[in-house]
């Protein structure tokens, strides 16, 4: 399935049911009177999270969703039936916008956790039956009312990934080498730039069961932060991300500067998001197995004297791999277990 994370949909609610004029005929009821039941209520259009979904795909291939009308009131007192509420699920992390005619947009709703529902169209009421109108001086109403209309709106759909850790790099750094190591995601890995172009998503477990989930953002360049190269489309999905690990090639390091890649990228999250910027983050040097001893040993000198703490893994052979992900786990916790405290703090 394609990776989508925009779509532009139309949702509409169902109408109400309309009322009935009736009246009663029973032998032995010689002056009858009205008993025509109301409609009943239009479906109400929901909205849900979902983590079964990890793409938009399905909503560019349609992209009008209609709930039911509510049924028709009966004679005899009979009320319709409601119409049953209409759920779409969506990706978790998917931020719903409503458009307006003039192009100006309001934020509807953020589907941040499983089974999350916000009701984005609510369905119109049922209209009433010729048994409301009966009174003293009209003892055979002949009127009802018709079904309410439901709600009809048109939404932007825009997903970004929720997840614990976001992978960075410039193209061809080796994120997809990595996160295809660590977990069973199986990435597209070719030995050209901009092999991803959508961001990949991996699992990992620990013996007691726990998840750290890794989205492989697709390499940025410098000026990403104004849209050059993939820029806006994927810089969104590291929003999200509980902390980033950046990963830069050795073989694209020059020994006079070899920290030049994490700075620039610094400096495109700044530019973007300053609260981005701010996160955690990891630095690692991936395939130092195209390093000499001697230059590797520089590039470790280089980052002591810096007093930067860089990880230097080679992911196609797994080398320093488990320290880094021993210290991504460590930092996932310590974050969970930061969570906890403050949430402990506000029940109190």
């Amino acid at each position: 399935m394609k990776f989508f994370d925009e779509a532009t949909i139309t949702v509409r609610s169902g109408k109400g049911g309309n009322g009935c004029v009736a009246f009663r005929r029973e032998r032995y009821i010689p002056k009858g009177g009205p008993c025509g039941g109301d409609g009943g209520k239009g479906g109400d259009l929901i909205l849900r999270g979902s983590s079964d979904l990890l793409s938009l795909y399905d909503f560019r291939l349609k992209r009008v969703y209609d709930a039911k009308n509510g049924m028709q009131g009966q004679g005899s007192d009979k009320y319709g039936k409601a119409a049953d509420d209409t759920i779409l699920d969506l990706p978790i992390g998917t931020l719903v916008y409503e458009v307006y005619e003039d192009g100006s947009e309001k934020l509807l709703a953020d589907l941040t956790k499983e089974g999350k529902q916000v009701v984005i169209c609510k369905g119109g009421d049922g209209g009433r039956g010729n048994i409301h109108f009966k009174s003293s001086v009209n003892q055979t109403p002949r009127q009802s009312e018709d079904g309410f209309p439901g709600e009809e709106k048109r939404l932007r759909l825009q997903l970004k990934i929720i997840a614990d850790i976001g992978l960075l790099g410039l193209p061809n750094a080796g994120k997809s080498t990595f996160i295809s190591k660590i977990s069973a995601a199986k990435p597209k890995i070719a030995a050209y730039p901009f092999t991803t172009l959508v961001p990949n998503l991996g699992v990992i477990e620990d013996y007691m069961g726990n998840k750290l989930i890794i989205a492989d953002i697709p390499g940025l360049i410098e000026g990403a932060s104004t849209g050059l190269g993939l820029g806006h489309r994927f810089l969104k999905h590291v929003e999200r991300t509980r902390f980033l690990v950046h990963i830069l090639s050795a073989a694209d390091l020059s020994l006079d500067d070899p920290f030049e890649g994490f700075n620039m990228l610094d400096e495109e999250l700044r530019i973007y998001d300053k609260e981005l910027a701010e996160k955690t983050q990891l630095r690692v040097i991936n395939k130092i197995d195209l390093l000499s001893e001697e230059d590797l040993a520089t590039l470790k000198e280089k980052a002591k004297e810096a007093n930067d703490n860089i990880y230097f893994i080679s992911a196609l052979h797994k080398d320093g791999v488990d320290l880094l992900l021993k210290d991504m786990w460590d930092r996932f916790n310590t974050m969970n277990q930061e969570e906890k405290d403050e949430q402990d703090e506000q029940q109190a």
